[in-house]
């Protein structure tokens, strides 16, 4: 005890450095959801990746399901997925066909996650397993038309989204692929798909979010290209936010009035109440 009394000023001056750290930090550092990565590449950084902050885990069956079976206008199916989880290896997966009233296609969506990266098999990988031929491989840009997910950064002067460097856009990767039967193309699909990575530090699990659709045999697919990535322009805002600092803890705690303004006061004294009772003897 008497070390503690000796050094009491100390550890209250650095108790109150730290009281002070904690009010002037971002309030979503301190209560933030975990922070992951979107990127076109599995095992590398593509140098195009985004980080953000997942609306739900995508590692829990239950959560994953409520994703929304409304996007606008779009309306969701869903599929019993769990003899093709099995197959994949996949711990969590959901399987759903979008429609939408202006539209001729569905859009087939996925989410998969799978807490083993050696058995996780990219749809580069899979499709050929599948039978298909890729005709095109590439990277496609997704315009993020909904920003509302978006706030600018603490004392910023700017209300535009772009302050927090986001260009509205996000990189996704591109394949066309494609069956034969008799020498004949039967079936062609456009298939969009990005990883969502956590922190590999602390998890292997890797996510993948995939939305397709069925092509024309021959001509253009652009057409359903742009099926694609209309819906996967409104599905990413329901599925993440991007990082955003927020107001510091100290206006957080003052905005909640006299309660925050009573803790706001206790963690300003409690150094000073620990230094006293150091001291007491």
């Amino acid at each position: 005890m008497s070390f503690l009394k000796e050094y009491s000023k100390i550890i209250g001056l650095l108790a109150f450095a730290f009281v002070i750290i904690i009010l002037l930090s971002p309030s979503s550092m301190i209560f933030a959801r975990q922070i992951t990565i979107i990127d076109t590449e599995l095992y590398r950084a593509s140098g195009n990746e985004s980080s953000v902050r997942t609306k739900f885990d995508f590692g829990n069956n239950e959560f994953i399901k409520e994703f929304p079976m409304e996007i606008g206008e779009w309306r969701g199916i869903e599929y019993n997925a769990t003899k093709v989880a099995g197959r994949l290896d996949a711990d969590v997966m959901l399987m759903r066909a979008y429609s939408h009233p202006k539209l001729y296609q569905p859009a087939f969506f996925l989410i998969l996650q799978s807490s083993n990266r050696s058995s996780f098999h990219p749809p580069i990988v899979c499709y050929p397993a599948l039978g298909y031929e890729i005709e095109e491989e590439g990277d496609e840009t997704i315009n993020i038309e909904d920003i509302s997910w978006i706030e600018s950064p603490f004392m910023s002067i700017s209300n535009d989204s772009t302050a927090e460097g986001f260009d509205g856009t996000i990189n996704v990767k591109k394949l066309i692929v494609y069956k034969e039967s008799d020498g004949k193309v039967n079936e062609r699909r456009v298939v969009l798909y990005f990883y969502v990575k956590d922190n590999p530090l602390s998890t292997d699990n890797v996510t993948m979010v995939r939305v397709s659709a069925i092509a024309p045999t021959t001509g253009s697919y652009e057409g359903t290209l742009d099926i694609c990535k209309d819906f996967t322009s409104e599905a990413i805002p329901q599925m993440f936010e991007l990082r955003k600092e927020g107001d510091i803890m100290a206006v957080k705690l003052i905005e909640n009035g006299i309660l925050g303004w009573i803790l706001l006061l206790a963690l300003i004294l409690c150094p000073f109440l620990l230094v006293f009772y150091l001291n007491r003897n």
